[in-house]
C-alpha cells in the first residue's frame, strides 16, 4: 500500500466507471502536500488515460513533460478530477511531471471544469 503522495505525481487509483465497476488508471495528483497529509489523508487528481475521451477537453501528455517518458501514449482528461484517500492508491509510478507543464495543467482543469481562462 502506498502511504504518501506528493503533488505532481502520477500514480493509479480505481476509478468508478459509468457502469459501476472500477478499474486501475493512472492520475496524476493535484492537490497539496498539506492536503494529504492532513488527518483526512485526502487529495484530489485528475485522470489519465490511453484514450482521448472528449478531444476537445483532453492533453497529449509530451514525454518532455516527465522525469521520464509514459509506456504508452496518454492524456491528461482534466474534466474528470476525483478525490482519494491514500488507501485507494494502488501502485506508485515514480512519474513526477515538471513544475512548468503542471502549472498549464491546472489551467486547463480550471478552464475544463469552471470555462475560467488562466494562463
Amino acid at each position: 500500500m502506498v502511504v504518501r503522495v506528493s503533488q505532481r505525481e502520477i500514480i493509479e487509483v480505481n476509478y468508478l466507471l459509468p457502469d459501476g465497476h472500477f478499474k486501475p488508471h493512472p492520475a496524476l495528483v493535484l492537490s497539496t502536500d498539506r492536503l494529504h497529509h492532513s488527518d483526512d489523508e485526502i487529495f484530489y487528481a485528475v485522470l489519465i488515460s490511453t484514450k482521448q475521451l472528449n478531444p476537445e477537453f483532453t492533453l497529449k501528455i509530451e514525454n518532455e513533460w516527465l522525469n521520464k517518458p509514459m509506456a504508452e501514449t496518454s492524456y491528461f482528461v482534466p474534466h474528470i478530477v476525483s478525490f482519494f484517500k491514500h488507501k485507494d492508491v494502488t501502485k506508485s509510478t515514480n512519474h513526477f511531471i515538471k513544475q512548468k507543464y503542471f502549472d498549464h495543467i491546472m489551467c486547463k482543469v480550471i478552464n475544463s471544469m469552471f470555462d475560467i481562462e488562466l494562463e
